[in-house]
């Protein structure tokens, strides 16, 4: 389908603070030409940019998509308390039904609120990619692996969703390799996943030093940080995503710097779970790729990337006002998440030839009002209702606030099926 998106304003990602007024031509998935100019074009598609900005979809790079169904499940608790008393438990009551409609309702929140591609770590994650079919997102997916693996069979499982899955759905799926922390692994297991990644050229997707009790911990296991002994172990020689990355020494910020791993920020989760905050600036003036996620919706507990853009704007600003400018925090939301994904030639900035992901923002209400500064207004202004198109692969998947290929009210009736029926098996 060709597609003219006409006299919107227009922020690439890639010119800078620049903000253009003009059209954007999208052809066969592509953006054929960006321009104030009127071009020859045949359009089967005419969306009025007027009052609307046009941005590079969101990409969320950490989250758990299967979760959904815990939101607010369990509030006001630290981590290890969370997962060992809490989601763990009824984890292990998890069907494939169950997160295929999790996974659907999660999609559907992240695509309504501006995310186009995101990286998930969970089980089931066939369903997942079930799900993608109907919303059309882009994702790379892992499968959580974890040291309960007799035979190596998450392992396994995690290959053959490469196998079946790579590069499939027009493009849209990447397969990674998801080990799940150092507390949750060890040394051998975790020189097994750095093996396969580099015979399968598969990336990583990890947590890293998300609490002090992680790192205190591993220093008394191996005597080295989590960061240290995924080193040691060859992990980061494979293109790995580490997620959150809170309490990074010097040494582990110059081991992350050698590798070019990427440091996902998930302020919400981190926050709410009192595992504390991540210090953007340390991490962006080492030269570090400083990407963005949610978290799950069980932990944050909701897919907002304009919330997380917000908040991690606000707090980083708590002892310094020129920390985490506007312009940075949008890059770590768009363009850094493409990079930490291997997506960046494809994806994260809108320039002609990349693919047509593309969201658009209603700047017609009160909250945008006046228009003094919209790169501001996008990062402390923002509401997620603000989200009037979603386009991915050039493909309208969200037309004036209202979904093209999926049944909201079938996903949420299903959902809340699903959780019910979960609560009987605990």
């Amino acid at each position: 389908m060709n597609i003219l998106i006409e006299n919107v304003k227009i922020l690439t990602m890639c010119d800078g603070e620049v903000i253009k007024n003009g059209n954007i031509y999208i052809e066969d998935g592509k953006i054929k030409k960006i321009s104030k100019d009127k071009i020859d074009f045949f359009y089967d598609k005419k969306i009025d940019g007027k009052n609307h900005l046009a941005m590079p979809g969101l990409i969320n790079a950490h989250t758990h998509v299967g979760m959904s169904l815990f939101r607010n499940f369990s509030d006001d608790v630290e981590l290890m308390d969370w997962l060992n008393n809490k989601i763990w438990p009824l984890e292990d009551k998890l069907t494939e039904k169950d997160v295929y409609w999790a996974s659907l309702l999660s999609q559907a929140e992240m695509i309504m609120t501006g995310t186009t591609t995101f990286a998930d770590m969970y089980y089931f994650e066939d369903q997942t990619i079930k799900a993608l079919e109907k919303s059309k997102m882009r994702a790379q997916i892992s499968r959580g692996l974890t040291l309960d693996d007799e035979n190596l069979s998450k392992i396994k499982e995690n290959i053959n969703l490469y196998k079946k899955f790579e590069n499939s759905q027009d493009g849209r799926i990447n397969i990674a390799l998801g080990p799940h922390a150092v507390y949750t692994t060890d040394k051998k297991y975790l020189k097994e996943i750095a093996r396969v990644s580099k015979e399968y050229k598969m990336p990583i997707h990890i947590h890293l030093s998300e609490t002090k009790v992680e790192n205190e911990e591993c220093i008394k296991r191996f005597g080295q940080s989590p960061t240290e002994v995924f080193e040691e172990c060859g992990i980061f020689e494979n293109k790995t995503i580490a997620a959150h990355g809170v309490h990074l020494t010097d040494k582990d910020l110059d081991i992350l710097s050698k590798y070019d791993v990427s440091v996902v920020h998930n302020p919400s989760s981190n926050l709410k779970l009192s595992s504390g905050f991540l210090d953007c600036s340390k991490i962006i003036d080492r030269g570090i790729n400083l990407a963005m996620g949610t978290d799950s919706s069980a932990s944050n507990n909701n897919l907002s990337m304009f919330k997380e853009i917000s908040i991690a704007s606000l707090v980083s600003k708590y002892k310094d006002p020129k920390n985490l400018k506007a312009y940075e925090v949008l890059k770590m939301a768009t363009i850094n998440g493409a990079k930490a994904l291997g997506m960046d030639k494809k994806i994260g900035s809108l320039e002609e030839g990349k693919i047509a992901d593309i969201i658009l923002i209603d700047l017609n209400n009160p909250n945008h009002t006046p228009q003094n500064n919209l790169i501001s207004s996008l990062c402390y202004s923002t509401f997620d209702t603000d989200v009037s198109h979603v386009l991915i692969n050039g493909e309208i998947v969200f037309d004036n606030k209202k979904f093209i290929n999926l049944d909201i009210d079938e996903i949420i009736k299903k959902s809340k099926q699903s959780f019910n029926n979960l609560r009987k098996r605990i």
